[in-house]
């Protein structure tokens, strides 16, 4: 919604919406002096005049304090009006893409999943561990040479001897899940699981960036690029764990979303009817901050590196929570922000974080046979000291002993992680990782294993996850984009894909020593995706601007101007002006004086030519005189928000509608994207969306170049040499 703060900040109190001097401004001039050229005409009044009078008007009148409404709150806080929801030809185009690129993940994970028919890479470890784990209720020993014999259904090598394993229990119990439906000794069985971990989170990647965008045109190219990703696609294809990591990171993700748009729509409700300097509401329980919490625990219920995720998260919604009590002019809001609100945030979270995980021990502290069970009573018995001696005092002696246990576990599997360092043929540097300079070969068979069936002769089959290229290679160059444009514009829906970043990638380069692997990126690959997604939306003009953004009242001036609007070219930057696409226009509108041809390459100024607002002075925002209704109507179209009209179903409007100047020219080349997203079609930029077309369909290529490599179809040795682009990925 548009308000007199957004469209007009340096408009006086003083001053209607409209230009025109408001009432108090007409009483001020009332109580001025009558000009020395009345008073010499008439002696009497200028007599009296020189007396003192005894006051007969009204008293000056005290400040005017200004309550906000609750959709002016929402415009400060970046939100839409109060009832404007996507209409529902949108969201019902928003579900299509979503079922359709789902669909796709399906068919590219499912088909041929059973292949090949042996344990490869580390499912030798994740795979037996499952099926231990839904027959023991704990992890037990296998006996040497078990692979081969589990394989074909033998599974008598293990043991009621408890395993020492490394990784908590969640993704464990997941890969079994699937073993107890189709089967332990099936390929299928123990891959089923994470490839519907993969396809849900190629849907879920989908409804977050609808949720970011309002485009299902963007939301479906983002599940399109997962569903058709390298390593996203082979981690959804074997029995690891990291794939489970990814999709409960991206639930987080699309949790804290929910919860912001929660919260500030609360605090914008709360706070309606105050004048800035009010104090803010009392902090309450955020059932989306609830439910991102769940997803944290289960992200570190799968492997450890979710903790970074929890801290950076935690800082994101401290962050998110007092810059939202700064926009609307909060008592204290730094104190409000980090210390009220913070730690309310605290309290509801970290526990529930610390509930979940624990829980998904449940199994581990019901069989006493489990790995580390008794380990205290021997260093009791021994005169040894325990982790947390001072709970004997309050515990009885079982509970005591099996958190003491559970602790020192916990000690040793933190040191075996810091301390792994053997060396391995295909562990890589997170410096490489985006480029995807040392992928990692879950599996190889060469002639001696593999029937002599293909063109060329020598086959081989191997699995590599070899990232696409197309969109990794693409992603760096977004990244550096979405990161300047992010801080340049404060646009939030940019940090969204950084959380994951700074929370699954960056705190790999701590372990310098450590051995780790590229495919860990499948954690955060919905963040590159995301990230790409998000760079081409802005190139093609199919993101609107923020509500209350600088760079949404800076367009509605530009709009006015007649600089930009429907026929005349979009809004572009330095970079598209840099490029040949298109001028800049700065937030200070340049005002030029119109200008006609009368001979070839001769002009002259013709003032007949003038639009109706030439006279406006740089810097001043235009006021539509009519209504403000038309106004904010205009201003919620502009940043993507559609009217109660378009909400209820009906199509949507023409955006030069609601009082706003129509201007003349041809009909946008675009329009037929109207249905696909919340932009005004005028701002679609012809470039970004070739861009997009381009970045597509070579990712689609590169998809169907790689997939013999990405499923261990049967090929030639110089086949797959000619797709190993990089020495290092040999």
């Amino acid at each position: 919604m548009t308000t007199p703060s957004a469209l007009s900040p340096e408009q006086s109190p003083e001053q209607s919406r409209d230009g025109a001097p408001g009432p108090d401004a007409e009483q001020e001039r009332a109580q001025e002096p009558v000009s020395g050229r009345d008073e010499a005409a008439d002696p009497a009044l200028a007599e009296s005049a020189q007396e003192p009078a005894e006051p007969t008007g009204p008293t000056p009148a005290e400040p005017i304090v200004v309550e906000r409404t609750e959709n002016e709150l929402r415009t400060l806080l970046g939100l839409g009006p109060v009832r404007a929801v996507l209409p529902l030809g949108v969201r019902a185009r928003g579900w299509i893409v979503t079922g359709v690129v789902g669909l796709i993940a399906a068919l590219l994970r499912l088909i041929g999943l059973n292949h090949p028919r042996t344990l490869m890479f580390d499912e030798i470890y994740y795979v037996k561990d499952a099926y231990s784990l839904w027959h023991l209720g704990y992890e037990g020993s296998w006996a040497a040479n078990s692979d081969a014999a589990f394989v074909n259904g033998n599974f008598s090598g293990l043991s009621t001897e408890a395993a020492y394993v490394v990784h908590p229990q969640l993704g464990k119990w997941l890969i079994g899940a699937g073993m107890e439906i189709f089967g332990p000794e099936s390929p299928f069985g123990w891959r089923f699981m994470p490839a519907v971990a993969g396809i849900l989170t190629v849907m879920l990647l989908t409804r977050l960036t609808m949720r970011l965008t309002r485009s299902p045109l963007l939301a479906g190219l983002a599940g399109l690029l997962l569903a058709i990703d390298g390593v996203a696609l082979t981690e959804s294809r074997i029995g690891l764990l990291d794939v489970f990591i990814g999709f409960f990171a991206t639930l987080t993700l699309y949790c804290l979303v929910r919860d912001r748009e929660w919260s500030r729509a609360r605090l914008a409700r709360k706070m309606a009817g105050t004048a800035p300097g009010a104090r803010a509401p009392r902090a309450t329980i955020r059932p989306w901050l609830l439910a991102a919490a769940i997803a944290l625990g289960l992200t570190c219920s799968i492997k450890w590196s979710g903790l970074y995720l929890v801290a950076v998260s935690g800082i994101a919604v401290v962050i998110w929570d007092t810059m939202a009590l700064r926009r609307v002019g909060a008592r204290a809001w730094f104190l409000e922000g980090t210390v009220a609100q913070g730690v309310s945030d605290f309290l509801q979270a970290i526990p529930l974080v610390i509930v979940v995980y624990v829980g998904c021990w449940w199994s581990w502290f019901t069989h006493l046979g489990a790995f580390k069970h008794g380990w205290t009573a021997e260093q009791i018995k021994q005169g040894l000291p325990v982790p947390a001696p001072w709970l004997s005092g309050y515990l009885d002696d079982s509970t005591f002993q099996n958190i003491n246990d559970f602790i020192a576990y916990h000690q040793q599997m933190y040191d075996f992680h810091v301390g792994l360092d053997s060396p391995h043929t295909y562990q890589s540097k997170p410096s490489g990782w985006l480029l995807q300079t040392r992928p990692t070969s879950f599996f190889w068979e060469d002639k001696a294993q593999v029937p002599q069936t293909c063109t060329g002769g020598d086959c081989i089959q191997a699995i590599t996850s070899i990232g696409n290229i197309v969109i990794w290679w693409s992603a760096v160059v977004a990244l550096v984009a979405v990161i300047i444009i992010g801080v340049k514009n404060r646009d939030w829906r940019a940090w969204v894909p950084l959380i994951g970043y700074l929370g699954l990638y960056v705190p790999w380069f701590q372990y310098r020593d450590r051995t780790i692997f590229t495919f860990y990126t499948v954690a955060f690959v919905p963040c590159v995706v995301l990230v790409l997604v998000l760079a081409l939306g802005m190139a093609s003009g199919l993101l609107p601007p923020l509500p209350g953004s600088a760079s949404a009242d800076a367009q509605m001036v530009a709009l006015h101007r007649r600089q930009i609007g429907p026929g005349i070219r979009p809004w572009r930057g330095m970079g598209a002006r840099f490029l040949g696409f298109g001028p800049q226009f700065a937030r200070t509108a340049v005002w030029t004086p119109p200008m006609e041809e009368t001979d070839p390459g001769i002009y002259r100024i013709n003032p007949a030519l003038a639009d109706a607002d030439d006279d406006l002075e740089p810097g001043i925002p235009f006021s539509d005189p009519r209504t403000d209704a038309a106004q904010e109507r205009a201003y919620d179209e502009l940043t993507g928000y559609p009217g109660p009209s378009t909400s209820s179903g009906a199509s949507m409007p023409e955006w030069s509608n609601g009082g706003m100047p129509r201007l003349a020219g041809r009909r946008s080349p675009w329009a037929s994207l109207a249905k696909w997203t919340m932009a005004p079609t005028w701002q679609i930029r012809t470039e970004g969306i070739g861009l997009i077309i381009v970045v597509t369909l070579l990712a689609c290529a590169a998809a169907a170049f790689w997939w013999p490599i990405w499923t261990g179809q049967t090929v030639s040795r110089s086949f797959w040499v000619s797709h190993m682009f990089l020495s290092s990925w040999i």
